[in-house]
Formats: structure tokens, sequence, C-alpha cells
């Protein structure tokens, strides 16, 4: 089971969706009454104003049950609001309900969740005040799977929508009058067979706004190899923060993935991606299987504080500047990339990639080792300036070297935490050990004459890292990164 946690609680205005299977009903009209069961218990008593506080008269106010099908139900009883804003509604059985409420000129709407108690012999009268609000709505990307007449309903509400031969060319459906509320099921109902199903969404309707969704699917699978690793970290079962690759063709703005729980996973664009579908994710915590997702638009660009930069290949030459992100972690860092040997590598460009910089006393340098085979990590500290203060000096303080450049594609990782360094190769860790002095920051990197694939900045937080007690999570966080990555 995947187990998500709160993640950027409230960036989103309108959050969360399900994906949908075609679905119809030739007959849209609510034609069958839900039959009431048990002792009738209950009046309701509410009032209705608007955001002012002014009380809303001649407003149609709907009595629902929480899994209401607009499609296939008409509503359970209905009133209107008199001069006073006031209604009631009498011979309420025990149960759960929802109150959807609309002005005249249906530009404002309402929504209340009430229940009525099944374990009380006396009368009971509910009391309930409901302010109405204008209108959210649902803008739904449809794909080819969607046909005319198939009908999608937001469930537990009033709002279902057939799809039209013109949505169906226009690859688009609009929900309008949805009233601003927290919605936890879609209905769909297919025309071939008319048979109803249900999915547990969370959808958060805010007034006035429209949340853009698409039925595009995506699948994150976690494979028993990839857990192996984890499963070996004193007993526990679960390794934070992984991140995945995810690769998405969609035209929402600033997408974000979604389950069907309502959790949510910021999607960074990987960049000079020759494909332009290529994201990387980051999720919480997981356990073995494929977890579904789909797909809705955030109102901003989020970035995701563990993945600093990414570039599906990197240019010669290229700087990689700091981000806001980046230079908060300062002496937490890590980048990885995948690399093969060229055969055209030049006698001098010995170069991969390059950190000395101005603004720090300490760098390190990936490039060619003094053997055809060797990729070396070199630690340097900066000694002197040029005589005009501009060109810094580096002495050589340390070095790993690893048999990566032997004609075959491998997978490199570099881990630096204060003083610590860790260097993984295909998933497994080369070199660990303390560096005789501390990264305080890490200034942008030059990139040298060859081509990374798949270069990933990136951040870990306390819970992976475990500074003062080892670093076997970090180990195993290494291991299945490579397994997701590759």
């Amino acid at each position: 089971m995947m187990n998500f946690k709160t993640l950027n609680a409230g960036i989103f205005t309108l959050a969360a969706l399900i994906s949908f299977t075609a679905c119809s009903e030739d007959n849209h009209a609510g034609v069958l009454t839900e039959t009431e069961s048990g002792t009738t218990v209950a009046s309701i008593e509410g009032l209705v104003k608007n955001a002012k506080g002014t009380p809303v008269a001649s407003a149609k106010v709907s009595l629902i049950s929480t899994d209401h099908i607009a499609a296939r139900m008409a509503p359970i009883k209905t009133a209107t609001t008199d001069k006073s804003g006031k209604y009631s509604i009498d011979s309420v059985a025990a149960g759960d309900y929802a109150l959807q409420i609309s002005n005249t000129e249906h530009t404002q709407s309402g929504y209340q969740t009430i229940t009525v108690e099944d374990d009380k012999t006396d009368w009971q009268t509910l009391k309930r005040e409901t302010t109405i609000e204008k209108n959210a709505s649902l803008k739904f990307k449809i794909d080819t799977s969607f046909v005319k007449g198939d009908t999608l309903c937001i469930a537990g509400t009033l709002n279902c929508i057939a799809v039209s031969e013109k949505d169906v060319k226009a690859g688009a459906v609009t929900f309008n009058e949805i009233p601003p509320m927290e919605a936890t099921k879609v209905a769909f109902i297919r025309k071939a067979d008319h048979k109803v199903s249900t999915q547990n969404v969370k959808w958060d309707f805010a007034p006035g706004e429209t949340l853009e969704a698409s039925s595009t699917q995506v699948a994150i699978t976690v494979s028993s190899e990839a857990m192996s690793y984890a499963r070996n970290l004193n007993g526990k079962k679960t390794l934070d923060s992984m991140i995945v690759p995810v690769t998405l063709n969609t035209g929402l703005k600033n997408p974000v993935l979604l389950n069907d729980e309502g959790d949510t996973l910021v999607l960074y664009k990987i960049e000079n991606d020759k494909n332009s579908d290529r994201y990387l994710t980051v999720v919480p915590s997981f356990d073995v299987g494929t977890y579904n997702f789909t797909i809705a638009s955030s109102e901003s660009v989020r970035e995701s504080k563990q993945i600093l930069k990414a570039y599906g290949e990197t240019e010669p030459g290229m700087k990689i500047e700091q981000n806001s992100f980046w230079k908060a972690f300062g002496d937490n860092l890590g980048i990885s990339f995948w690399i093969t040997k060229s055969n055209a590598l030049a006698p001098d460009d010995t170069i991969f990639v390059d950190t000395r910089g101005n603004e720090s006393d300490v760098a390190f340098s990936i490039k060619l080792g003094q053997q055809p085979d060797l990729l070396c990590t070199e630690f340097l500290k900066r000694d002197s300036l040029s005589a005009d203060y501009k060109t810094p000096y580096f002495s050589l303080i340390d070095s790993s070297c690893h048999k990566v450049l032997d004609g075959e594609r491998h997978h490199y990782s570099l881990f630096i935490r204060d003083n610590h360094i860790v260097i993984a190769i295909d998933g497994n860790v080369a070199d660990s050990k303390d560096f005789r002095l501390s990264f305080q920051t890490i200034t942008p990197f030059s990139i040298g004459n060859h081509k990374l694939e798949d270069f990933i900045i990136f951040s870990l937080n306390d819970s992976i890292t475990q500074i003062g007690s080892g670093w076997e999570r970090l180990y195993a966080w290494f291991s299945t990164f490579y397994a997701m990555q590759k």
C-alpha cells in the first residue's frame, strides 16, 4: 500500500480528480426516487444567506443522499426559501444526506452535509445555516475512449453531464453550476450497459474557480527489487521521499499527480527533454505494487524542494545555475546521471562536471582518470586567486576513482552532506567517507563537452541521511533510486 503523508497542504485552490472510464445513460432525467427506510425521526429547518449575510429568497433546496447520482435519482425532498431565506423539510429518515442549494439565477449555490441520527426515538429538529457563493466549474479533458452519450456525475450532488459529439471533437467537457464544496466520489454510467460504478476522489471546488482536469492516468510501479533494499533497514518496510520518473503527455498547465484519496504529488518538468513528456515526482513512502494517478492543473508552478534541477541530457559547455531551494540546502546536495564512454573523447577533454567557482573554498570535479576506463571525482580546496583576483586556484585534497568508462551504460550518483561523501555506481555504494573540509555551499555546475543523460540535482531530508547514526538509509535510498530510475 502506498502510504501518503500530507504534501504541500493548501497550495492548490482546487485539487484532485480521478481517472474516468467512458460511461453513459440514454435518459439523464431524474426518474428514480430514492426509497426511504427506517423510522422518520427528523425535520430540517434552514436559513440560506449570501456571502454578504443577506437572506436569499426563492432559493431551491434539494435534500439528496451522499451517494446521490443525478442521472439515476431524483432528490429525496425539495423546498424553497421564503422572503426571510428560511425553509423547512419534514419527515426525514435516519441517514447521511446533503443539502444542495441554488439561487433562482443559478449563479450561486451552496452545499452542506447533514446526518440524521438513528439511535434516537425522539423527534429531531435539525437547524442549519448555509451560505451560497459563486458557482465553481470543472473542465475535464477527455480522451478517445469517451463517446457521445457517456455520462459523468459528481456523486452526492446534482451535477451530471452527458458527453456530446461536440465535446468528443473538442476533447473536453465542462461541468457548470458546481457548488463550492468538497466532493468525495465520481460516478460513471457506461452507454453500452447502463451500469453505474463509482470511484473515490477528493475534489475541493472553490467559489468562482474552474478546476481543469484530465482523464489521463499515470501508473507508478514499485518492484520487489526496489523494495528489497528498503526492507533491510532495521525492520522498517518503507523508504521515504523517493524520486521517481514519470512519462506524461498532457496539455494541462502546471500539472500535478493525484490519487483517489486526494493526495497531491508535485511534478518537476525535465529540461532538455527531446520528447517533452518526462517529469520527476517525489513519492513520500511506498510499498510494492502499481499505483494509479490522474492529473489536474495547479494554479501556479510548484517546485519540489527535493528536486533542484533535472535535464534529459546536458549540453556541452552548459552552466547550471542555482535556484532558491538549492541555495537554502547549501551543504546537502546530490547529483546523478547516466553515462556511456564516448569513442570521440579528445586527449585533453577530461572534465565532465566542475564546481570550481568564486563563491566557495571547497569544490569537486568529475573527470576522466589517468586510465581511460576510470571516472574520478576530485575534491579540491581553493588556495588563492590569480593576480587579477578573478580566477581561483584549487589544490587537490582527495579523489575517488572507479571503472565506469568501460563502454557500458552506468548510473553514477554523488551525495555530499557537510563533510561526508557518498558515491554510488549502479545503485551500489562504491565510496563513503569523511572529507577533511566541510562543504558550506555548493556553487553552480559547469558541464564539460560530454553529454550526460538524466542529469538530476537533488537534496535529501534528515530521515534519509541520518546524521550521527550511520548512513544505512542513504545507502538503501541509492539502491532503490537506481532500481526506480532504470
